[in-house]
């Protein structure tokens, strides 16, 4: 299932690889646009794009997928054993959210739903040897809509 994003954002290194990534991206039937240091796309699901960035040979990739690599990383490190670094766990679920520029969109879950959702993801990558986490997956475990009056069907995310 997708969760389409009112904009992706795709950190591309150079001017080439912007053009690359650009011409893959149409390739695929998306429409990227130039916002500020960003290519963009809009109404899209992030894992689709990057997806199609790795497909067609593009070496940029979605903010979020790599601000999640990150906080993977942070997870594995500290062995799931994250309900001593709360702020820092939080700090981290914002910082991919701020990189997706859809911190207005969603942001982190409460500290003990948090510290909940950091250890299932740490032990999903443990008995998958580090498998893929999906956009979606990240939002269910780790997030609820910014506007806390919202339910979670209201602004498009998967039901916990």
């Amino acid at each position: 299932m997708e969760t389409r994003e009112p904009v992706v954002r795709i950190r591309c290194p150079t001017p080439e690889e912007e053009a690359l990534s650009r011409a893959v991206l149409e390739r695929a039937g998306l429409a990227p646009e130039r916002q500020l240091t960003w290519l963009v796309v809009r109404d899209a699901d992030p894992d689709r794009v990057n997806d199609v960035l790795v497909a067609g040979g593009a070496r940029s990739r979605v903010a979020a997928r790599e601000q999640i690599g990150r906080l993977l990383g942070f997870l594995i490190d500290h062995g799931g054993d994250v309900a001593a670094r709360p702020s820092t766990l939080r700090a981290n679920v914002a910082r991919v959210l701020g990189e997706a520029g859809l911190e207005r969109r969603w942001s982190p879950r409460a500290e003990a739903e948090l510290v909940a959702g950091a250890a299932e993801l740490h032990e999903h990558l443990m008995s998958s040897g580090a498998g893929f986490v999906s956009w979606e997956r990240f939002l269910s475990l780790l997030c609820r809509p910014a506007d806390s009056r919202a339910s979670p069907a209201a602004v498009g995310a998967p039901e916990p």
